[in-house]
């Protein structure tokens, strides 16, 4: 798709026609699943409510969806949790809680979602990044970025990495963050593009995944389809357009109150003592690329979905458009993910699916990534491998997003862990104590209730319930 038609759709919208023609996979009767993740995406949406954040295909989208306004992940880590909600398991069970860790070296056992659906005759293709350290048996077809073609079956894993640093060829007005300061970290760089934007890795997702929408229209085939984008992750590049749209002056950076309660420094991780030193300046340039990244990234999941359209696939098709961890911009003198507070565990979550009565509604229940699996197998028919899955599936609430539910989530971070419910989050940090945060009048977490004795009850009751669930080995 060339760059006038890329342009015309920003801003725009699509519309899901009710009388388009019926493919091949509809006369099978078998429904397709399109998978979206967002890399490091939190919920700083126009859809969830963001003032500024400018997504008009994913605002577009939600209104052909239920909105999961309380979705949370397992691990606020890209490995651990695409681990996690790809398999329907905690962590505590399939033991993948860094980024450098296969699954099937720690749960070689498992059935993927993908791999479930290839097992049922579908066709499964991965185009970007799906799983953080990809798995080529969940796979019918891996894309190629450089080509757009797809790669050939048989190769070890590491053949099929992404080609993440063609990106650094791009050109564009920009800096790291962290240059002169003590502890440089090369991944904290925002760059404005306006040469060799086509290297951009959504962009080289976003074409590849065209021509795969394209072959399965043409072909027939009932598909799972998964396309991973990078943005916002780091390092924080975007067309210059997406910027603009961010005047760094419009930026509002994230303030504590004065009698904000302490937090420990288990909380967070090394890079705590490089980004104190970050001042206000470089905190407005951080959050203008990070929702440049965002927007640039609803550009591309607009496209596909105007493609959807147009080959007649939406109507038959699931869609499932998710990040895989929240994100910090600042919040608590943090520039990252990897921490049990809210902002680092709550992640946008969308599903939409054929003959939907409730699209557009927003669900406020709680959830978890891990009832993905179950909610998509549901969707399609399929049963879910026994033993495997600590989710339950969403299928009630998307047909009554006021349904009655079980509303607790779990994440953890390294031995640490943490539990939501409506109303509070509670932390249990595995050296230094706890935290409770009632979110009702504390929405940004300042003020811990552990300690005060009228909470007492209630932070025995979420200990209790924490501990009920498994720990880590």
């Amino acid at each position: 798709m060339n760059r006038i038609n890329k342009m015309s759709l920003i801003g725009g919208v699509f519309i899901l026609s009710l009388t388009l023609p019926e493919s091949h996979a509809q006369q099978e009767n078998k429904p397709n699943v399109l998978f979206i993740i967002s890399d490091d995406l939190n919920v700083d949406l126009a859809c969830y409510g963001h003032p500024q954040v400018r997504t008009p295909h994913l605002d577009e989208f939600r209104n052909q969806a239920v909105v999961f306004a309380r979705a949370y992940v397992q691990y606020p880590m890209c490995n651990a949790s695409r681990i996690s909600f790809l398999t329907g398991s905690y962590p505590t069970r399939n033991r993948c809680y860094n980024n450098n860790e296969y699954l099937r070296d720690k749960m070689p056992e498992a059935v993927t979602l993908p791999e479930l659906f290839r097992k049922n005759g579908y066709k499964t293709i991965s185009t970007g990044k799906v799983f953080h350290c990809t798995d080529p048996q969940s796979w019918t077809e891996i894309s190629d970025l450089h080509s757009g073609e797809v790669l050939p079956q048989g190769h070890p894993r590491e053949f099929y990495w992404p080609p993440y640093m063609d990106e650094e060829a791009c050109v564009g007005e920009g800096r790291n963050l962290t240059t002169g300061k003590q502890n440089y970290l090369k991944w904290m760089e925002w760059r404005s593009v306006s040469e060799n934007e086509e290297l951009l890795f959504d962009e080289m997702v976003e074409n590849a995944a065209v021509k795969r929408i394209e072959e399965v229209a043409e072909s027939g085939d009932p598909f799972f389809m998964a396309v991973g984008f990078r943005r916002p992750h780091d390092p924080y590049y975007a067309p210059k357009r997406f910027f603009d749209m961010y005047p760094l002056e419009s930026i509002e950076i994230p303030r504590s109150p004065e009698d904000v309660s302490h937090i420990p420094d288990e909380a967070f991780g090394a890079w705590k003592g490089v980004f104190s030193q970050i001042n206000e300046q470089e905190t407005r340039e951080f959050i203008r690329s990070y929702y440049a990244g965002i927007s640039h990234m609803d550009e591309q999941f607009g496209i596909l979905q105007d493609l959807m359209q147009e080959k007649g696939l939406l109507e038959n098709t699931v869609i499932v458009f998710a990040g895989d961890n929240g994100f910090l911009t600042g919040e608590k003198g943090w520039y990252n993910k990897g921490v049990l507070f809210e902002r680092a565990c709550q992640v946008p979550l969308m599903i939409g699916y054929p003959g939907m009565r409730n699209k557009g509604q927003r669900c406020g229940r709680v959830v978890q990534f891990v009832d993905i699996f179950p909610t998509v197998t549901e969707l399609c028919g399929l049963e879910n491998p026994p033993g495997q899955i600590d989710g339950s599936s969403l299928v009630p609430l998307l047909k009554n997003p006021d349904a009655d539910w079980k509303e607790l989530a779990l994440t953890w971070n390294g031995y640490d862990r943490s539990i939501r419910d409506q109303r509070y989050r509670y932390i249990q940090w595995s050296e230094t104590g706890e935290a409770l945060y009632d979110h009702q009048s504390d929405r940004g977490e300042f003020y811990n209730l552990a300690e005060q004795s009228e909470y007492a009850e209630l932070v025995a009751r979420m200990r209790r319930q924490l501990e009920s669930f498994p720990t880590r080995e």
